[in-house]
């Protein structure tokens, strides 16, 4: 008698179904040869899942699965075939890589009997990826494809997030081969971005609760980290509990509304009163910011005397070019959380020291848009920039989604619209700031967010 645990099934199959295991919802790409099984696969099963959106493009098809993870906080799924189709993906995968957008892409490639023989449309796509991605797995063996599946998903949303790439030769796809059943299973953690989260290390933390209980005039540096932590609740329960102001960057737009008291909105190359109360402050906290060349007015902005403590998942980012005094490598919810902890009892006490601190800074905003409101208002034909981010701002329901496409499409909007709640209401890519993001991030956007 066989063993009812072994069965078999083309390479394609194996693939559909980890991604049925997995609940993948949408992939995003142009179908090929190469993987032809698996698209099959997905047909055949009843529910269709994955979907999978054709699109005019790979590139497209990146951006779009890029939009999708950022607004479901769910890995994106996107798909090239040999060749052209998956260098296709190039643009796509860098903005993800450089933002931390948990994306995996599938790629085929040449049937492995042939490789190197100048088959139609074959490069040394393995080679030209690999630097664009957080992890190229090269599917050599069918039978790994469950345990390789499995390692993409961890490695797309353990600790900073980031593209994966699975490269499938057509052999491999197209053949039959045995499956044990015990192979088909997914880590329910992988499920949820990140998917592993680090605490901050006790003795810097508290060094950290010392300077902030000594500051008068604190300033916390929102990065994009935080929407990839998810911590919206833990910053604003800490900017409202010692009365300390939220600054942005444009990918951490949204990590406090933009209308909140505490919040001095955008801080860069383009600001509205943040950039002076960073000048002024006598102690920075950044968290999930990596310092950028916009955010920091090309690396003048930071005062090089003043306290900064900068929290990041990514080690190597910590001190990488701008001098820190105390760097805590953590998860922002995670070292949000302890800080909270650790300020304890002495919080009230803070929040009544700035208290004239807040009104300088309400002054400052309602400075600014006194001084601004005429181009806020304007009736310029062709409309004003200003007028039209005003309107939007007006317009937008509270939990709409504002997606910009690269260039001045985002730094104007990410100046001047102001995102209703806190979340990924504002989506701009800034991780490579590409032309053409708009059109398929709008679609995989739309998908993300279930309307």
């Amino acid at each position: 008698m066989g063993d009812e645990n072994i069965f078999r099934m083309t390479g394609g199959e194996a693939m559909a179904e980890m991604l049925r295991l997995y609940g993948a919802q949408y992939m995003f790409g142009v179908g090929g040869f190469q993987l032809l099984p698996f698209y099959d696969a997905i047909c055949r099963a009843g529910n269709h899942q994955p979907r999978h959106i054709l699109v005019n493009d790979e590139r497209s098809g990146a951006f779009a699965a890029d939009a999708y993870a950022r607004v479901s906080g769910r890995i994106g799924f996107c798909d090239g075939t040999l060749g052209p189709g998956a260098t296709n993906l190039i643009t796509g995968l860098v903005e993800a890589s450089t933002a931390g957008i948990p994306v995996v892409a599938l790629i085929g490639d040449s049937h492995r009997d042939h490789s190197g023989k100048n088959m139609t449309q074959e490069t040394r796509q393995a080679e030209i990826l690999a630097p664009v991605a957080k992890e190229l797995i090269r599917v050599e063996k069918a039978q790994r494809i469950p345990e390789f599946f499995r390692r993409a998903f961890g490695g797309a949303t353990a600790g900073r997030p980031g593209p994966v790439v699975l490269n499938i030769p057509e052999n491999i796809a197209h053949n039959k081969w045995e499956y044990s059943q015990d192979e088909f299973y997914v880590d329910p953690s992988t499920f949820q971005v990140p998917s592993r989260r680090i605490r901050p290390d006790a003795g810097e933390l508290k060094k950290t609760a010392d300077l902030l209980q000594q500051a008068k005039r604190p300033v916390l540096l929102a990065g994009g980290g935080i929407h990839l932590s998810g911590a919206y609740d833990e910053i604003l329960k800490l900017a409202e509990t010692v009365n300390i102001p939220v600054a942005h960057t444009l990918s951490g737009k949204g990590a406090i509304p933009c209308l909140h008291p505490l919040c001095l909105n955008l801080f860069g190359r383009y600001d509205r009163v943040a950039n002076e109360f960073i000048k002024s402050a006598d102690l920075l906290i950044a968290l999930g910011c990596k310092f950028g060349e916009i955010a920091t007015i090309r690396y003048t902005l930071i005062p090089k005397w003043v306290n900064l403590v900068h929290i990041d998942v990514s080690p190597e980012e910590i001190g990488r070019h701008q001098r820190v005094r105390i760097g805590l490598w953590a998860d922002a919810r995670c070292a949000l959380n302890d800080l909270l902890n650790e300020v304890g009892g002495k919080a009230k006490a803070q929040k009544k020291m700035r208290e004239s601190y807040v009104a300088e800074i309400q002054e400052k905003k309602k400075g600014w848009r006194e001084k601004n409101l005429e181009r806020l208002t304007s009736n310029e034909k062709p409309i004003h920039m200003a007028r039209l981010c005003h309107e939007l701002s007006q317009t937008m329901p509270p939990h709409g989604i504002l997606l910009a496409d690269g260039g001045f499409a985002g730094h104007w909007t990410g100046l001047l619209y102001d995102t209703p709640a806190a979340g990924r209401t504002f989506v701009a890519n800034r991780g490579n700031a590409s032309i053409g993001y708009g059109v398929p991030g709008g679609i995989g956007a739309q998908l993300g967010a279930k309307e």
